[in-house]
């Protein structure tokens, strides 16, 4: 599932600039603009994925097409406008996916994936208690044990500086095991 209220083009970089429309203003263009609701700069990022979730996101996107909605954008919430926004996950009724009902369609999901992974014989189940922001944890702490680094992880999380990432994550990295001797004893063979 999609952390993002946005959707992605086949493939997988973001919609065009967002619409400056009205409320009531057409909604029939089949190239409708998109809301992107951030607040800073660096959270705009493309986040490249593996082929199982890019084969995924397209049979999704082939099952149900981004739909068109009118939205409340509140990326500042003392002038909330009215936009169109196409979005790739919607709620039953096809519309946004709203912060109240955000965590039964949650629930259900978390209900869905351990079922899944029952099914298939895996001994892996998501907690009853796990939340979206979890897996934004897991997800960098999969980075961080797969060797990526602190500028890596911080450009994938959209941390505004590495510092951040490391007041958070610093735990992660501490817990691998110290090669550095390794690698200047690497870098020294080679000298005669």
């Amino acid at each position: 599932m999609s952390t993002t209220p946005y959707s992605a083009s086949p493939d997988c970089t973001t919609w065009p600039s967002p619409d400056k429309g009205k409320p009531g203003s057409d909604t029939s263009s089949d190239d409708p603009k998109i809301i992107y609701g951030t607040r800073l700069r660096q959270s705009y990022r493309s986040v490249p994925q593996g082929r199982s979730v890019v084969d995924e996101i397209a049979r999704h996107r082939e099952k149900f097409p981004p739909r068109i909605v009118h939205i409340e954008d509140r990326t500042n919430p003392r002038k909330p406008v009215w936009r169109h926004a196409r979005l790739l996950y919607t709620s039953e009724t096809g519309g946004a996916i709203r912060r109240g009902s955000w965590a039964k369609v949650w629930a259900r999901n978390v209900k869905r994936a351990n079922t899944h992974l029952r099914e298939s014989g895996s001994k892996v189940r998501v907690p009853q208690d796990t939340t979206l922001h979890d897996l934004r944890h897991f997800y960098a702490s999969v980075l961080i044990k797969n060797g990526a680094t602190p500028k890596q992880v911080q450009m994938r999380l959209g941390h505004a500086k590495p510092s951040i990432t490391l007041n958070v994550y610093t735990h992660l990295w501490e817990a691998e095991e110290d090669r550095t001797a390794d690698m200047m004893e690497s870098a020294l063979n080679d000298v005669p």
